[in-house]
């Protein structure tokens, strides 16, 4: 499936360039990103410009999240190294 721009040239379809995405299987956020940008081409929302904004949106999310929960994780070590420099007595 794709568009020849050329003489000898095929360029792939946008649906093919997210479907070449590289996403983790353990990655369901991201996963579900892709999914949702593919259902969307599928119904006829294929112009590039419009995929990119459909994914920014959850990526913005996404990345928000993140940030959350690295801050927590960095938090909850903090919080185990202050305990074991006072010798981890319970």
């Amino acid at each position: 499936m794709s568009e020849e721009s050329g003489p000898g040239e095929s360029v792939p379809t946008v649906a093919a360039v997210v479907e070449s995405w590289k996403v983790p299987d353990d990655a369901p956020v991201a996963l579900q990103i892709r999914h949702n940008i593919l259902v969307a081409i599928e119904g006829g929302y294929d112009d590039p410009q419009l995929v990119a904004d459909l994914a920014v949106g959850p990526l913005v999310v996404a990345v928000g999240r993140l940030e959350v929960d690295l801050a927590d994780a960095r938090r909850r070590i903090a919080e185990l190294e202050r305990e074991l420099a006072r010798g981890g007595t319970e």
